[in-house]
């Protein structure tokens, strides 16, 4: 007769069992070293530049003034743009770096501008509405950082920093000029109207504001002959134009209308930034920021209309 086999001590079991679970955990941990870790993707150019512009337009956001045109319009420009990307949130920094003065208001706005222009030359080829984007958000940086220093100045052509020069422009297209006959012939009518309005608001005015107007108005006619003297293009122009809704009789009123037909022209030509050829963009950014100075100079100029994307209409 067989004896019964003894049970395995407790002891034993336990150990079997533990060595099944670790050959399962073993077995684990060599298939997941065997995975390729994942790769992390390179950021294209273009999404590089965004982000370049996103993090200008959040130092200027930081360094403004609450409650100033700044304030305002850098949150709006850095929405479109897509926001600042950060490869890695919630990262703290170490507590040995000493953190430096923050920029002032003027610095980053500069840097801003170009950088934006900078981005907007390399973006050309593979992104023209991102360089479109960038260029108008240099302009409206320009214009704002320039309003106050020509509030009361006599008229003269000014041209946008780092885009033309204020002796020689340009202004005016070229010949070969990239924007259609119909564009051109508008413009300038649009500058023929505005002659007939400053030579109205001359003829009611006296002393230094009468010989301003009849610069400004010089300005413009030798404007609208430019442009009539390319090729193919119409010569539209009236004889006579209504006088602005905003009047002419008051010193007050001829400067509201004098700043609306400034903006106004300043708004045509920055509509043209977006698909302009690279040879016609310094005389379109530089004859928008002319008019917007000029609009500036004047009594009652709102720096707030200035926009934060001008020529360009941005979906929400």
């Amino acid at each position: 007769m067989m004896t019964p086999m003894a049970p395995l001590p407790s002891r034993i079991v336990r150990a079997a069992a533990l060595a099944g679970v670790l050959a399962v955990a073993t077995a684990g941990c060599d298939v997941r070293l065997e995975t390729p870790p994942i790769e992390r993707r390179t950021p294209t150019p273009t999404v590089a530049l965004r982000d370049e512009a996103a993090v200008r337009e959040q130092a200027v956001a930081d360094a403004a003034e609450p409650g100033s045109v700044e304030a305002t319009l850098a949150p709006e420009r850095l929405a479109a743009l897509g926001g600042v990307y950060l490869a890695t949130p919630g990262a703290t920094p170490s507590p040995s770096v000493s953190p430096s003065a923050a920029p002032s208001l003027a610095d980053t706005v500069e840097a801003a501008i170009t950088g934006a222009l900078d981005g907007a030359d390399a973006a050309d080829q593979d992104d023209p509405s991102l360089a479109a984007m960038l260029r108008s958000i240099a302009l409206s940086h320009a214009v704002i950082a320039d309003a106050a220093d020509v509030a009361g100045a006599a008229p003269q052509e000014r041209a946008m920093p780092h885009v033309g020069d204020d002796a020689a422009g340009p202004w005016a297209p070229h010949d070969g000029t990239a924007v259609s006959a119909s564009r051109l012939a508008e413009l300038a009518v649009a500058h023929d109207r505005a002659a007939f309005a400053y030579e109205v608001a001359a003829a009611k005015a006296s002393g230094k504001e009468r010989e301003r107007a009849l610069a400004r108005e010089r300005i413009h006619a030798q404007r609208a002959a430019a442009i009539l003297a390319l090729p193919g293009v119409e010569d539209d122009r009236a004889s006579l134009y209504d006088v602005p809704p905003a009047g002419m009789d008051t010193p007050a009123e001829r400067a509201a209308s004098e700043i609306a037909i400034e903006t106004d022209l300043a708004g045509r030509y920055a509509a043209l930034i977006d698909g302009a050829s690279t040879a016609d963009l310094a005389w379109i950014l530089d004859a928008s920021y002319d008019a917007w100075m000029q609009a500036a100079s004047l009594t009652g100029f709102d720096a707030t209309t200035i926009p934060a994307l001008p020529g360009l209409a941005v979906q929400p």
